[in-house]
């Protein structure tokens, strides 16, 4: 996700002394922690997201462990994880907002359905998730038929957009030195020519089980975050109306049941539902 390597970052040390930072420390301490060899590895590039010169050792570190801790949580929970992505239209509005928590989750301010002002045109931005360091430009490409790719029209197209945006902010002092990245994901795949347009011209996409390493699969089930559309306990009549009202992630509606909130489930479902949840979140 960065046109450097990892271990060319500088970081801040408790101590105020910069050095650069050691992948292979982090990995060894997380599998001294328990983590198997994929695990550690996913981790790592979860850290790579928001990696940037300056980060201090304490961020990376509790950014590490907190995801290994979501670990422990982990059940045939993910089984039906595909099909419950792919139930997340058929706007496609419901996904942005699931990608939106994708990047909150590491630690992002988001916004979905941002204008964005660019040298030319204003754009509308799908997620447009920000730290101090960086800003990244989210174009959600949802499909409901798992059989659909993204062909190489879309990367061409959202790269003119990419650069009309920077260009508009090589003229803002406030702007113009933060990194910015971006990215198309989507729910299903991209041709293989897109994802070598993407590679060339510097768009990070990602798929279902693109890249390898660091998919979308991987990322929802190492940050353990889980639409309501997983949800077995509930009607599929139960999960739109739920959608429908903006509540698209487990964990909002765990919260919005113990709250004792007026949902748009029947009581009996509802009760089960409960029961379910609590596979789906965070004790």
């Amino acid at each position: 996700m960065h046109t450097k390597p990892l271990n060319d970052f500088l970081i801040q040390k408790a101590s105020g002394d910069k050095v650069y930072f050691e992948s292979e420390k982090l990995l060894s301490s997380l599998k001294r922690s328990g983590a198997s060899d994929d695990v550690a590895q996913d981790i790592l590039n979860a850290v790579g997201i928001i990696m940037h010169d300056g980060i201090s050792t304490k961020e990376i570190y509790n950014k590490a462990y907190d995801i290994l801790r979501k670990q422990a949580k982990k059940t045939a929970v993910n089984y039906r994880l595909k099909q419950a992505v792919s139930e997340l239209g058929p706007s496609g509005y419901p996904f942005e907002h699931f990608v939106g928590e994708l990047f909150r989750a590491r630690g992002f301010e988001v916004e979905v359905g941002k204008l964005v002002k660019g040298y030319s045109v204003t754009h509308e931005i799908d997620v447009y998730a920000r730290n101090s360091h960086k800003h990244i430009f989210v174009e959600c490409k949802f499909h409901n038929y798992p059989g659909t790719k993204s062909d190489v029209k879309v990367p061409m197209y959202i790269r003119s957009r990419f650069d009309d945006i920077n260009r508009a902010r090589s003229f803002d002092d406030q702007l113009r030195n933060i990194e910015t990245e971006g990215w198309i994901i989507t729910n299903t795949r991209f041709t293989e020519d897109a994802e070598k347009f993407g590679a060339d011209y510097g768009l990070n996409l990602l798929a279902w089980d693109y890249p390898e390493k660091s998919s979308l699969k991987k990322w929802i089930e190492i940050e353990n975050l889980h639409p309501v559309t997983c949800l077995s306990s509930i009607t599929r009549k139960e999960k739109m109306a739920l959608l429908g009202k903006g509540i698209v992630m487990c964990n909002d509606l765990y919260r919005k049941a113990s709250d004792r909130e007026t949902l748009p489930i029947k009581p009996r479902n509802l009760r089960a539902c409960k029961r379910e949840l609590k596979d789906y979140v965070e004790d």
